[in-house]
C-alpha cells in the first residue's frame, strides 16, 4: 500500500462537546481546526473495556479498494505487521494525543498524532510491502483510509463507527 502522512482537520473543544452530545447538525468552522504538520494517526476505539487500533493514512495514489465498512474513510484489513504492532505498543504514549472523546453510544475515540520523521518513515516503508486483504465489498477510493490488522477487526461483533467530524483531510 502506498501511504503517506497527511494534514488533518480535527475538532476543537466546541467540536468535541458536540460529538460527545451527538449534536453535530450545527457544525461550524469554529468547531474544527487545521493541524500544522502532516502526520499519521493511531485511532483507538474503546467499547466495554475492549480496545481496537487503526492506522489513519492518506493514499498516495487513489485506488479502488475493498472495504469492511462503507464510509467517508474506507476501512481496510491488512495482515498483522510486527513493526506496526511494535510502534503501537512501544511508542503510542510518546506521541501527543490529538483527540479524546466519548460518543453518545459510550464508545471512546482517541487519535494519537505521529509526526516523528523516523517513525513516519518506518510506517510508510513497512506498509508499502503490505497488500490489503480482499473483502466482500468493493468501493470507490477515498483520500483517507483506516487500516485495521485482521486480529484487531475481530475484537467486536459489530463494527464500531467513527463520528463524522472526528477527522478529515485538510
Amino acid at each position: 500500500m502506498q501511504l503517506k502522512p497527511f494534514t488533518a482537520i480535527l475538532p476543537t473543544t466546541s467540536g468535541l462537546k458536540k460529538i460527545t452530545s451527538g449534536t453535530t447538525t450545527d457544525w461550524t468552522a469554529a468547531d474544527e481546526q487545521l493541524q500544522t504538520t502532516p502526520a499519521y494517526y493511531w485511532y483507538e476505539l474503546t467499547s466495554h473495556g475492549i480496545h481496537q487500533w487503526r492506522l489513519l493514512a492518506n493514499w498516495t495514489a487513489p485506488a479502488t479498494v475493498t472495504t469492511m465498512e462503507p464510509a467517508a474513510i474506507n476501512t481496510v484489513l491488512y495482515p498483522q505487521q510486527p513493526v506496526i504492532e511494535m510502534l503501537i505498543d512501544d511508542w503510542v504514549g510518546h506521541f501527543p494525543k490529538a483527540c479524546d472523546v466519548t460518543d453518545p453510544a459510550g464508545t471512546t475515540h482517541r487519535l494519537w498524532q505521529i509526526t516523528d520523521a523516523d517513525v513516519l518513515a518506518d510506517i510508510t516503508e513497512t506498509m508499502a510491502a503490505v497488500t490489503p486483504r480482499k473483502t466482500w465489498l468493493t468501493t470507490t477510493p477515498t483520500p483517507l483510509v483506516m487500516l485495521v490488522a485482521e486480529p484487531e477487526w475481530t475484537k467486536f461483533d459489530q463494527p464500531l463507527t467513527m463520528p463524522t467530524h472526528l477527522i478529515r483531510l485538510g
